[in-house]
């Protein structure tokens, strides 16, 4: 009889996680926040990776890559495969296609949503764009192919807490997320995914450094007015806000859903944990002294907290994704004290 339930209870897990399509919309998602990692590397004819540079397809087939997907490496080829999808259906992660300096598909980009591509730009590097600009891309829209898949079979076994299918044990990140799992810091979403390169919102940080210090809120009524008495964080929101750690903006809004840069996780930490001043500095070309985050950023350096990247920037406006903000904070945690 055990073993019979037994096998009835796989089963039933095995069919509730057979949901077409349930996988694809986070690989999407994934792939428009892995893009948006590389916002400001330069334009390099030719480039086909963040240390050269990038131009147009070598951006979108390095993006892709990271997914599995081989795209073709010109863009002519990359707009005469795929699957043509009409504007008015585009999706998260569909490539999008211009007519630029020559006739037919010259230049490409990745749809993020709202109307918007992110691509090489030859003046601006890797950045986003309207594809309706009325100034240059909207007469020059070409057309899009889908080369994700339209439907994915998830078949994906429930795990112990803190383990993650797509947190394997040699992922960068693996001790900070699944220790700060385990101890009920932060959670994954259905079907253990932790999501690790989405990028974290505020609502997420809050309940995040709210557990980690076991701060509770005096009340659990919204002081937001974005923020519904019923929303899953409203306890964790106040709770940061009444401990001055993350505040809402003079409108009044908290923006719960917004996503956090790295200048303003770094302003979190620095407000909640002791960080000392060793005096040795490290000159980011990209945040000048007078930035307004400047001393925060300074402090999570020099406590090796968060560090820049290969060509010694911090890149300060780039959103945080869930992997380093559970690096930061795993970090701040068992190396500083809290105010």
């Amino acid at each position: 009889m055990v073993k019979k339930l037994g096998a009835w209870i796989l089963s039933l897990l095995t069919v509730l996680t057979l949901l077409p399509g349930q996988a694809n919309a986070g690989e999407r998602e994934d792939l428009v926040t892995t893009a948006k990692k590389y916002i400001g590397i330069k334009y390099t004819w030719g480039g086909t990776s963040p240390s050269t540079g990038f131009d147009c397809s070598g951006f979108t087939s390095y993006v892709y890559k990271q997914y599995d997907i081989t795209l073709p490496r010109m863009t002519t080829d990359q707009f005469n495969g795929g699957t043509a999808v009409k504007k008015a259906d585009l999706e998260q992660g569909d490539l999008v296609f211009f007519t630029t300096y020559k006739a037919g598909a010259s230049h490409s980009g990745i749809y993020v949503g709202n109307g918007n591509f992110i691509h090489a730009s030859s003046s601006k590097g890797v950045t986003i764009s309207s594809i309706n600009d009325p100034y240059y891309w909207g007469s020059r829209y070409l057309g899009a192919r889908r080369y994700l898949s339209e439907e994915k079979v998830a078949t994906l076994a429930v795990l112990p807490q803190g383990q993650y299918h797509d947190v394997p044990t040699g992922y960068w990140a693996y001790t900070p997320i699944t220790n700060l799992s385990k101890k009920g810091v932060m959670n994954g979403y259905e079907y253990s995914q932790f999501k690790p390169v989405k990028s974290v919102t505020r609502a997420e940080a809050a309940k995040m450094v709210a557990n980690a210090l076991n701060l509770d809120s005096s009340s659990s009524y919204s002081k937001f007015k974005d923020v519904s008495t019923s929303f899953w964080g409203v306890e964790s929101i106040n709770a940061v806000k009444e401990a001055g750690i993350i505040n809402g903006y003079p409108d009044g809004t908290f923006k719960p859903n917004q996503e956090m840069t790295r200048d303003e996780i770094a302003e979190l930490i620095s407000k909640t944990f002791v960080l000392a001043d060793k005096g040795t500095e490290n000159s980011f070309p990209d945040v000048k002294e007078g930035y307004w985050a400047y001393d925060s950023i300074q402090r999570l350096s020099e406590n090796n907290i968060a560090s820049g990247f290969e060509d010694n920037t911090f890149k300060p406006l780039n959103e945080t994704s869930r992997a380093e903000f559970s690096t930061f904070l795993y970090r701040a945690l068992t190396k500083l004290a809290i105010k």
